[in-house]
């Protein structure tokens, strides 16, 4: 099912709400660091086809079922990258709990229920002309089956379906992971 956003968009101070949806792209992130120097919001779609990780890892998402997403920081609050990313894997961790789940972060970028992972995320960058683009890809199994991770077990994967036996709202988990998010870098920026 493709995702809905119109009742879902994040409430947020410094990520723009604004969505730039595609239903399908190759990776949110190359497509979010190939903008407009002057773009900002949330690059999303429902069928990722090559989707990575660090160091040239593949990141599989079942199309119409997980999420797969950008943010682009506004140029003035670019910093760290390994900070953006513990503050998303942070986020997420604590959305998984209010849902229940016992999650935690695998250092530097993925996050696991037990000895399976469920999420990952990627902070990227790119200078043109001076001018830094940063973006930071999320990944996070929400809706897959058994079936759906099967033919990915180079590692233990799992999903928020098989954690808690019924499918999540993507568009909710979505909107409650940019808005943690932004808080957070609201809270270090002393906004």
């Amino acid at each position: 099912m493709f995702l809905d956003l119109s009742n879902h968009l994040p409430n947020t101070k410094v990520i723009s709400p604004k969505i730039f949806y595609k239903e399908k792209l190759a990776s949110t992130n190359e497509e979010a660091l190939n903008l407009n120097d002057d773009s900002y919001g949330i690059v999303i779609c429902d069928k990722q086809t090559y989707g990575r990780g660090r160091h040239g890892r593949k990141w599989v998402s079942t199309p119409y079922k997980d999420l797969a997403f950008t943010i682009i920081i506004p140029k003035n609050y670019i910093m760290d990258g390994q900070s953006l990313v513990d503050i998303a894997c942070r986020s997420i961790v604590t959305n998984l709990e209010k849902l229940k789940i016992p999650a935690r972060i695998k250092y530097p970028n993925d996050i696991y229920i037990e000895n399976k992972k469920i999420s990952g995320v990627l902070c990227e960058q790119k200078i043109k002309d001076k001018v830094i683009t940063q973006v930071l890809g999320i990944g996070i199994n929400v809706n897959s089956n058994f079936q759906d991770l099967e033919p990915i077990q180079d590692k233990l994967y799992t999903s928020l379906l098989l954690e808690l036996g019924k499918e999540v709202s993507r568009e909710k988990l979505l909107k409650n992971i940019i808005e943690t998010i932004d808080y957070t870098i609201q809270k270090q920026i002393h906004l």
